[in-house]
């Protein structure tokens, strides 16, 4: 929202905070993602650096969510989410609303014409953004913890 409010020709910072917005972004998806995860996983690790990317970058559209699908097939036999029926479904449906909410928001502004800023979209997007975070929180989980299972088992047949 900020980088929309400030593309408007009467904004008048001088300092555009937006610009420091790919920070946190590069610094999981580039740095922190690989080089704690890709050694036990690399495609499961390739899952969560894209949905990182996603989730944290300062344009968001439904199409990004395609990127990370095309993952989906190496990470979910073995996730917690479909190994705990009650977890996977909860954040299914929070995904959904997540997205739903936000989409009928920016319906309101982009084809409306209705100024939905505050507090539906910036509501919509905080949300969206939590729920993101918080699948990306259990794909890293579920991969630190499916490679720590896979070092016991190696030392139990040792």
């Amino acid at each position: 929202m900020l980088l929309y409010i400030n593309s408007s020709p009467i904004s008048r910072s001088s300092f555009h905070l937006e610009s420091l917005a790919f920070i946190p972004q590069l610094g999981l998806s580039a740095a922190l993602i690989p080089l704690a995860l890709a050694k036990k996983d690399l495609p499961r690790t390739m899952l969560a650096q894209t949905f990182a990317f996603v989730t944290f970058n300062k344009v968001c559209t439904s199409q990004y969510f395609l990127w990370y699908l095309v993952f989906l097939p190496f990470y979910l036999p073995s996730s917690s989410l479909l190994h705990q029926p009650k977890l996977g479904l909860t954040a299914l449906g929070l995904w959904i609303f997540g997205q739903v909410f936000w989409l009928q928001q920016g319906y309101q502004l982009e084809f409306l014409g209705k100024s939905a800023f505050v507090p539906g979209l910036w509501t919509a997007s905080i949300t969206f953004f939590l729920v993101n975070v918080w699948i990306l929180g259990i794909i890293i989980n579920d991969i630190g913890e499916s490679s720590d299972s896979a070092l016991d088992r190696k030392k139990k047949k040792s």
